[in-house]
């Protein structure tokens, strides 16, 4: 084992230049150990796994987020946000997903309005905004019709192009239910930010999926590390791809997602 970890490091120091050694602290100060875990998990089970690093935030998407006040994004990770916690990194990526067809979007769904009732499990806290996604969405589709569904029937709305429903995860047939009401079959983008558990996640997609367009893409957010395992065992036969998100300077436990595409 000593000789193994010479020849790496010599091989680091005279190849790499020191990156493989720079890489590692990096993962060590800023993802707790299970990261490193699942990555053998995914790798074994070959499920796709990708360590995205971002470490910018100036684009349309975060300003949009910005200006709503959904923490799918900030423009300062540093300033103190009004939910109590730092927010996520989603909408870089989102940003690098969605901007070169985003203009041929034509619906989009989500579930979790982001609710400020505290009784209420995954809750955004007393001062949280909810709906705040939703116009997110409705400012970058600017050809989309978006829909959205929560558990919290106090928050349900409808404005210019946004129409949201009634919606329990835990509950299969509320979940047919609201299907039946939205109509739409052919989904650009379904997105899941709903309960945050792996039971909820899966009865969501598991009946919700077929609703999604032929290359459509099904996204499930804020995966806690310890969720992983057991949601992607679910998940391996529909290709699924673990995004696991980093900034510098911050460390997250679910600043996570899965990504399954209708290929």
């Amino acid at each position: 084992m000593k000789n193994l970890k010479k020849i790496i490091k010599k091989v680091d120091n005279e190849i790499f230049y020191g990156i493989l050694k720079k890489f590692y602290q990096y993962l060590y100060k800023n993802f707790s150990i299970f990261c490193l875990k699942i990555f053998m998990f995914t790798y074994k089970k070959k499920i796709f796994f990708n360590f995205c690093y971002y470490d910018y935030n100036v684009n349309l998407l975060t300003k949009l987020c910005e200006k709503y006040k959904s923490d799918k994004g900030c423009l300062n990770h540093n300033a103190k946000s009004i939910w109590g916690y730092t927010p996520h990194t989603f909408s870089n990526y989102y940003y690098s997903l969605f901007n070169h067809f985003k203009d041929d979007v034509k619906f989009v769904f989500e579930c979790g309005l982001g609710t400020n009732n505290q009784n209420i499990q995954s809750n955004m806290g007393p001062n949280g905004k909810p709906g705040a996604s939703l116009r997110v969405w409705k400012d970058y589709f600017k050809n989309a019709q978006i829909y959205g569904a929560d558990i919290d029937n106090d928050i349900l709305f409808e404005e210019h192009r946004i129409k949201t429903y009634y919606v329990d995860q835990l509950k299969t047939q509320t979940i047919i239910q609201m299907w039946k009401k939205v109509r739409v079959k052919n989904f650009d983008i379904i997105i899941d930010d709903g309960l945050h558990s792996s039971e909820a996640n899966l009865n969501f997609f598991f009946n919700s999926f077929k609703k999604l367009k032929k290359n459509g893409i099904y996204i499930i957010e804020d995966v806690k590390g310890s969720d992983l395992k057991s949601t992607m065992s679910e998940l391996k036969s529909f290709n699924a791809e673990i995004i696991i998100l980093g900034k510098r300077k911050l460390s997250y436990s679910d600043n996570n997602l899965i990504v399954i595409r209708n290929d």
